[in-house]
C-alpha cells in the first residue's frame, strides 16, 4: 500500500517540508531499476531511493548513501544543482512530482510494476528512467489530476459502486471494507458511516507496517504490526523489512540451488555406476571363458585365428570365444584369468564408490532439509560459511603473490616434479634458472591471460634466487608455458625437457 494515493498524499506533505529550498546535487543509478536522488542545502543532505522493479517497487529515504565507484551512471543531468520549489501531489492519482526552478518537474508515476520516473520541462517530456514503458512516452502532465465528487450524495448516486467514486482504492482497502460487512449491509446510512470511518483512518497520521507479510496499511490491521507516525519512517522500515526478507529468500534460493546441483550430480554418478556394475555382473565372466579354453587345450588351433567355437559346458551349447592371434589357447586363457581378477577388483571398487556416494547423497538431502528449516538470515549466512574442517589445506610449495598473480616454487627436486607434473596446468608459465639446479617456479594462469613482462621479470628474479646462481650479478632464466615442458622417461628427479623456451636476464632477488 505504499503506492496508495492516500499514503502518497501524506508523503508529499512531508517531502514539501524536507525538500523545498534544497538543491538536487545528483541523480544516478547503480543497479537495474534503482534510482538514487541526492539533495543538499539547509544544513543537511536528503536522499530518495526508488526501487522500481516488478518485485520491489518501493520508495525509501536513507539518512546516508555511499555511491559505488564503479557501475554507476548519472541520469537527468539537466536538473543538477537546480532548487526544489514545490511538491505536487496529483489529485486522486498515484503520482507526485518534485518541481524545480527553470520549469523542470520530475514525475514519480507509482503504478506498481509499471512505475516510472519521468522528467518534464514546461510540461514537455524530456527523458525517462525506464524507456521500455511505451505509454509513458505519450504521458501528459495536464491529464493526471482527477477532480472527483466524493460526497455522500455522489456515493449514493453511484449506488455505492466505490470504484467509480474512489478509483484509487486498492484491494487491501476493498478487503477491509468487506471484513466490515460493507458490501452486505442493506442500510445506506450504515454503509456511509463505515466508509467515512475508513476515510478518516486513511487520512490520519498512522502507518502500520506488517511484520510477517511486509505490507503497509493505513488502517489498523488484524495482523501483527509496527506503528509509525511519519510516512518517511514507515517507508524506511518497510524497505528494510522487505529487502532483509528478499535477501533472505535470495540467499536461501542460492544455497538450495547449489546443494540441488550437487544432489543431481551425485544421483547421476550413482545411476551411471549402478548401470555399469549391472552390465559387468550380467556379462559372461572372464573366468568361465578361461575355464572353457583350458578344457580344450588338446585341440590344435590355427595360431592366426581370431576366435574359436567350443562347447560351453556351463550352458550346454556352443559358444564363440575371441582369441588373441599368435597366442596359444593357454596364453589366451591366462589373459582371461587376468581380466577376471581385474574385473573382480573393478566390481569391488564400483560398489565402494556407489556406497560412498550414497552417503554423500544422504548428507546432501539432510542439508536441504536444514536450509529449508532455517528462518533467520544470520543462521543462514553462518550456514553459508565453510566450517573450520572445510578450510583448504596449504599447498606443499613455497607460495607468493606478485602483482596479483599466484606464484609457486618447488622446495627440492622431488617437490619440483610434484609441482610441474601434477599441479601445474598447461597455461601456467613455467620458469627455471638456466643450466643450473634450482626451483621450478610456476605463475598460475587459470584464465589463459597474457602475463605482463614486468610480472615475468619479477618472478624470474625469484627463480634466479632459488637456484645455484643466487649469488651471480645476473642470471639467465628460461620461461615457457607448462604445456611445452615434459619429463623424459628415466630422468632424474627435477629433470625436464623443453620443446620451446624464451630467456630473460635478471638480477637474483628475494625481496619482491
Amino acid at each position: 500500500m505504499q503506492f496508495n494515493y492516500y499514503f502518497l498524499k501524506a508523503l508529499s506533505v512531508e517531502l514539501s517540508k524536507n525538500l523545498i529550498g534544497k538543491n538536487i546535487s545528483a541523480v544516478f543509478s547503480q543497479n537495474k531499476d534503482e534510482l538514487i536522488l541526492c539533495f543538499n542545502g539547509q544544513g543537511e543532505a536528503y536522499y530518495i531511493k526508488a526501487n522500481l522493479d516488478s518485485q520491489s517497487s518501493l520508495l525509501s529515504f536513507p539518512h546516508t548513501f555511499a555511491r559505488a565507484k564503479k557501475n554507476s551512471i548519472d541520469l537527468f543531468t539537466e536538473i543538477n544543482d537546480l532548487k526544489v520549489v514545490g511538491i505536487r501531489q496529483f489529485k486522486n492519482e498515484r503520482s507526485f512530482s518534485i518541481q524545480f526552478t527553470e520549469e523542470y518537474e520530475l514525475l514519480f508515476k507509482l503504478h506498481g510494476r509499471h512505475s516510472n520516473i519521468l522528467l518534464f520541462q514546461n510540461n514537455t517530456l524530456k527523458s525517462l528512467f525506464k524507456k521500455n514503458i511505451e505509454k509513458d512516452h505519450q504521458l501528459d502532465l495536464n491529464t493526471l489530476d482527477r477532480e472527483l465528487d466524493q460526497s455522500n450524495q455522489a456515493i449514493r448516486e453511484a449506488e455505492f459502486d466505490l470504484f467509480k467514486v474512489f478509483p484509487t482504492f486498492d484491494k487491501h482497502i476493498k478487503n477491509h471494507l468487506k471484513s466490515l460487512g460493507f458490501y452486505v449491509d442493506p442500510e445506506p446510512e450504515t454503509k456511509l458511516t463505515k466508509l467515512n470511518l475508513l476515510l478518516d483512518q486513511l487520512n490520519d497520521s498512522n502507518y502500520y507496517v506488517l511484520k510477517e507479510s511486509q505490507g503497509l496499511r493505513l488502517f489498523k490491521p488484524d495482523e501483527e504490526f509496527e506503528l509509525f507516525a511519519s510516512p518517511r519512517a514507515a517507508s524506511n522500515h518497510l524497505a528494510r523489512v522487505f529487502f532483509t526478507n528478499h535477501g533472505f529468500s535470495q540467499l536461501k534460493s542460492k544455497l538450495l540451488t547449489q546443494v540441488n546441483k550437487e544432489i543431481k550430480k551425485s544421483e547421476s554418478y550413482i545411476n551411471q555406476n549402478e548401470n555399469k556394475l549391472a552390465e559387468i555382473e550380467n556379462r559372461r565372466g572372464y573366468d568361465e571363458l578361461a575355464n572353457i579354453l583350458m578344457a580344450n587345450l588338446h585341440l590344435k588351433v590355427n595360431t592366426s585365428a581370431k576366435e574359436i567355437e567350443l562347447l560351453d559346458f556351463y550352458a550346454n551349447e556352443q559358444i564363440k570365444i575371441k582369441l588373441k592371434p599368435n597366442q596359444s589357447l593357454q596364453l589366451n586363457a591366462e589373459n582371461l584369468y587376468r581380466k577376471a581378477k581385474n574385473q573382480s577388483k573393478e566390481i569391488k571398487k564400483l560398489k565402494e564408490n556407489i556406497g560412498a556416494k550414497k552417503k554423500v547423497l544422504e548428507s546432501l538431502n539432510e542439508k536441504v532439509s536444514t536450509i529449508l528449516a532455517i528462518k533467520d538470515i544470520k543462521l543462514l549466512k553462518a550456514f553459508e560459511k565453510p566450517t573450520s574442517g572445510q578450510t583448504k589445506a596449504p599447498l606443499p610449495f613455497m607460495e607468493f603473490e606478485i602483482h596479483g598473480f599466484q606464484v609457486l616454487a618447488g622446495k627440492n627436486a622431488k617437490n619440483n616434479d610434484l609441482l610441474t607434473q601434477k599441479f601445474a596446468r598447461k597455461d601456467d608459465l613455467w620458469l627455471h634458472a638456466r643450466d643450473v639446479s634450482g626451483s621450478h617456479v610456476i605463475i598460475r594462469n587459470p584464465n589463459g591471460l597474457n602475463i605482463p613482462n614486468h610480472v615475468i621479470e619479477k618472478v624470474a628474479q625469484l627463480a634466479a634466487w632459488h637456484s645455484k646462481r643466487k649469488s651471480d650479478t645476473l642470471c639467465p632464466v628460461i620461461y615457457t608455458p607448462k604445456k611445452f615442458v615434459r619429463k623424459p622417461k628415466g630422468a632424474l628427479p627435477g629433470q625436464v625437457l623443453l620443446s620451446k623456451e624464451q630467456v630473460v636476464l635478471v638480477k637474483p632477488e628475494r625481496n619482491l
